[in-house]
């Protein structure tokens, strides 16, 4: 089992979405939304007081945070995909 299965644990609920499906999941929504916040706060530093860091490292902070965070929150396949298998993938 993959360490991202493991955090998202089972899927909660599955919705169709413009031909495909959107599986939300248990424990990832709850994990997801907490490093979502993570992500706000770390965002929200005072990145000026390092020269140069506001032009590389908040943009990258933002980017990577928000993909980690609905990543574990949801997953969206090919309609006839089973939740698991969806799961498993990464991107």
């Amino acid at each position: 089992m993959s360490m991202l299965r493991r955090l998202r644990g089972e899927p909660k609920a599955t919705l169709p979405c413009f031909g495909r499906t959107l599986t939300l999941y248990r424990q990832g929504s709850e994990f997801g939304l907490f490093v979502g916040l993570a992500t706000v706060a770390l965002f929200s530093l005072p990145w000026h007081h390092v020269s140069g860091a506001e032009y590389v490292l908040q943009p990258l902070t933002a980017i990577v945070g928000g993909y980690l965070a609905a990543t574990l929150m949801a997953s969206r396949a090919p309609a006839d995909m089973d939740a698991y298998d969806a799961a498993a993938r990464w991107l």
